[in-house]
This record gives structure tokens, C-alpha cells and sequence, in this order.
């Protein structure tokens, strides 16, 4: 008797009044993840690759491992973010990275390569935006900047800063 009560109580049908959102568990696990955003004329404006996505219903965030963020904007140079640890927040409205955040900006016709590391990252792809409140460096081949935090608008390629403190190498 009591082998059945424990057999019913752990075999039971899924709760249709909570529809499992009540505990903060994984509905979905993909190993290799991969998505893209295309934009209306087809092409590639980001993809999000991870080592492992589990999605959570109950806030329908999706945790990541090894996380690649990669922007491809046609006419924009490549943005590349990496980081041990990310989130999809708000169906993927926004990207969090954190863990040790390292972007990487290719060169663009009248911008230097830029290497941006961060503790922490949030990034709005439709809004064009990275940001951190943690503390982050900007290298450029001839400058070094810190700063307690930062705003990239990648379009305008903007950097708002907060308290910075910069320096200079001269061209060798």
C-alpha cells in the first residue's frame, strides 16, 4: 500500500492549474545551441551560440553556458562577445553575459579594432545596445580606457562613460 501512495504521489499527471511555471526547473535543454535574428530583408543581424541552453517556463529565460554573441549588421563592423555564463531575457529582448565578459569589434572603415572586457554585460539587440554598471576596459591600438561603467551604441558607435580614466600609447 504505501509502494503504491509513493508511486502515485511521484508518477503524477502534470498540474494543468500551474502548468509547471511554479518551480524554477528546465523545460527544454538543447546542447550546441544556435539562433539567429534575421532582419526583414533575410539577413543575419546577431546569432547566439552556447555550449547548453536550458529555457525555464516559469520567467521564460533561457540560462546559458560558453555563450558567443555576435553581431553581424550589414555595413556595421563584426561585434563579437563572449563570456562562461549569459541569459535570454524577455524572449531574447535582451542578452545578459557575465563571468568575464570579452568583446571583440573588427575594424571598420573609419573605426580601430576595439577589445572591450567587462565582469558583466547586458546587451539589447534591438535597441543596438551594450552596457555595464561593473567596471570595464576599451583598448584601442593606441589608448586604454577604464571606466566604472559604459553605454555602446553600436550604430552611432557612441561610448558613454562614467568615470574614466585613460591613457595614451604612442604609435611604434
Amino acid at each position: 500500500m504505501a509502494l503504491t501512495f509513493w508511486l502515485s504521489r511521484f508518477v503524477q499527471p502534470f498540474d494543468s492549474k500551474t502548468n509547471g511555471k511554479s518551480q524554477h526547473r528546465p523545460d527544454l535543454i538543447v546542447e550546441k545551441f544556435s539562433a539567429q535574428k534575421l532582419s526583414e530583408k533575410g539577413d543575419v543581424q546577431y546569432t547566439v551560440n552556447a555550449d547548453k541552453m536550458s529555457h525555464f517556463a516559469d520567467d521564460d529565460s533561457s540560462a546559458l553556458e560558453n555563450v558567443v554573441f555576435v553581431a553581424t549588421e550589414v555595413g556595421q563592423p563584426k561585434l563579437t562577445a563572449r563570456a562562461p555564463r549569459g541569459q535570454l531575457l524577455r524572449g531574447g529582448d535582451v542578452v545578459q553575459m557575465d563571468g568575464g565578459v570579452v568583446l571583440n569589434a573588427e575594424q571598420g572603415e573609419k573605426t580601430p579594432p576595439l577589445k572591450l572586457t567587462t565582469p558583466k554585460l547586458t546587451i539589447l539587440p534591438k535597441e543596438n545596445i551594450a552596457k555595464s554598471n561593473d567596471g570595464v576596459m576599451l583598448e584601442w591600438p593606441s589608448s586604454t580606457v577604464n571606466a566604472a561603467s559604459f553605454v555602446l551604441n553600436t550604430v552611432t558607435k557612441v561610448v558613454a562613460l562614467e568615470r574614466v580614466r585613460a591613457s595614451y600609447h604612442s604609435p611604434r
